[in-house]
């Protein structure tokens, strides 16, 4: 069966079909998925059966992976893959439940100096209904911003800090936790656009505001940008293998399930370079 590629939505997302992860993958199949990820942000490989082996030569067609801090959740033997567990679920500092991915847009490890290019999810077990993982395309949600919006934004520097949570160890804190600088408009190292990046739950503060304040304004944007028109809705099927450009995307898991049921995901970070 040959390569097909339907779009998902006009603000981002297509899906591959007529591939088979497990085995080795033509080098003109592989440029052309690659080349479907980057005009589209988000893509999804419908019907994999990976084992965890395979899944991350997998994801290694789409860059290095690299080390992720759910220091609690990551596969023993394959350390590179964080199991991402409904059913584990914690609650958090706040005394608040809630799914990993799930209490705010975000974009994944902002507290690394050089944060992933793509986080990649693989559906291995989904609860009875419900679910879902929202995309919103930052490129677009810049651009419809007034021109001194965009001014204002493009001076403005996050300050990230790692999250306070007990799956991640004390060691991880210490590897991880110093605090890193980026810029709130990203210019994407492939295609030259500029977009909104930021994570909420790991912004310490903006410079020059005070932690709340950072906050009040990152929330308030939020409330502005996010529109349907930037935004795709991914319903998950067993064995879909989908990827998501952390440098242009933020995503928000949708906790309208049973946790006990077990809506199970492994994840793969591929490596990134320092935002500008």
């Amino acid at each position: 069966m040959a390569l097909t590629t339907r779009i998902l939505a006009n603000a981002l997302g297509v899906e591959i079909t007529g591939i088979d992860l497990s085995k080795p993958v033509a080098l003109a199949d592989r440029d052309a998925m690659r080349r479907a990820l980057d005009d589209h942000l988000v893509m999804v490989v419908r019907n994999q059966m990976l084992d965890p082996a395979q899944y991350l030569a997998a994801a290694r067609l789409f860059g290095d992976t690299m080390k992720q801090h759910l220091s609690d959740m990551l596969m023993d033997a394959q350390p590179e893959i964080a199991v991402l567990d409904s059913a584990r679920t914690t609650p958090g500092p706040d005394g608040r439940t809630a799914a990993l991915g799930s209490r705010d847009w975000h974009t994944d490890h902002t507290n690394h100096a050089r944060p992933p290019s793509f986080t990649a999810l693989y559906a291995i077990s989904l609860p009875r209904s419900g679910g879902d993982t929202q995309f919103a395309n930052m490129q677009r949600a810049y651009a419809k911003l007034p021109q001194a919006m965009r001014d204002k934004l493009a001076t403005f520097k996050t300050v990230n800090r790692i999250e306070d949570h007990d799956y991640v160890t004390a060691e991880a804190k210490a590897r991880f936790g110093a605090p890193q600088i980026h810029p709130l408009v990203r210019v994407h190292p492939v295609s030259g656009r500029k977009g909104l990046y930021f994570h909420p739950g790991k912004t310490d503060r903006i410079k020059g505001m005070g932690h709340d304040e950072s906050l009040a304004f990152l929330n308030e944007l939020l409330d502005q940008i996010i529109q349907p028109d930037i935004v795709f809705r991914h319903r998950w099927r067993v064995g879909d293998m989908l990827l998501c450009d952390n440098r242009a995307v933020l995503h928000v898991a949708i906790d309208d399930y049973d946790h006990a049921e077990g809506r199970v995901m492994h994840r793969i970070l591929l490596a990134g370079d320092v935002p500008v």
